[in-house]
């Protein structure tokens, strides 16, 4: 199985860099993809399923944009967003086929530390709804953890281990994770840093490779701010 995690940095399907990061995800096949700040038609060209959650507003933006996007080869049951988290982040969450088994997936995009509701004054303090979400985020982790296997990826907006920002919001971020495997934390292969966007799995799920995809392609146009996350992974007999 192969998953494939990118923040395409809002730009829409019909730009150069969308189509181009599209692109090279289609070459990879994958049966799972997860996009942050994209649109309602972003994975079109893909083909199969896709199901999205338009998010808090930060700032201005378009209609079609989606803070979070999932794909999937096979369709989606039982999709739900979350209106605590679409208050002050973005989550959705399904279940689809995976190696033959109904696997949930969540697709999450964590607050940047400076997120604030768009239009607020004074704005919220730096890190607050980035802390908040993963207050609101931990009981489900934790009910999803116990229910079966289950994926969280996306733009978790922290480095796995800690580089930098407040202890508090990392500790929030582990304690939200306890029982799952951040299978991205540290260096990624292929781009020789670290990421902020993750894939977590928690019940018999298990990774055999982890690697990145540049930002720059083209003669070195960059396409996105972040470098896109791929992870291929097995399962153990249950």
């Amino acid at each position: 199985m192969r998953l494939v995690n990118w923040n395409i940095e809002r730009h829409g399907p019909t730009t150069w860099q969308a189509q181009s990061l599209l692109a090279e995800i289609a070459e990879l096949d994958p049966d799972v993809v997860c996009l942050t700040e994209a649109w309602e038609a972003s994975a079109a060209a893909l083909g199969g399923h896709a199901i999205s959650a338009p998010g808090a507003t930060w700032s201005a933006k378009h209609d079609n944009e989606r803070k979070v996007l999932l794909w999937s080869k096979h369709p989606w049951h039982s999709v739900e967003t979350i209106d605590q988290l679409e208050a002050t982040g973005s989550a959705i969450t399904g279940l689809t086929l995976l190696a033959g088994m109904q696997v949930r997936v969540t697709g999450l995009c964590v607050p940047y530390h400076f997120a604030s509701p768009f239009g607020q004054e004074p704005k919220a303090k730096p890190w607050s709804q980035h802390e908040r979400f993963l207050e609101d985020l931990l009981p489900l982790l934790r009910q999803w953890r116990d229910e079966g296997p289950v994926i969280i990826l996306g733009d978790f907006n922290q480095f796995m281990p800690r580089v930098w920002g407040p202890k508090r919001s990392h500790q929030l971020m582990e304690e939200a994770f306890g029982g799952y495997n951040i299978v991205t934390a540290g260096e990624i292969e292929g781009v020789g840093a670290r990421a902020i966007d993750h894939v977590a799995f928690a019940g018999n799920l298990y990774p055999t490779r982890v690697f990145g995809l540049p930002a720059a392609r083209d003669g070195g146009r960059r396409r996105s701010d972040h470098f896109g996350v791929v992870v291929e992974c097995g399962t153990d007999p249950a």
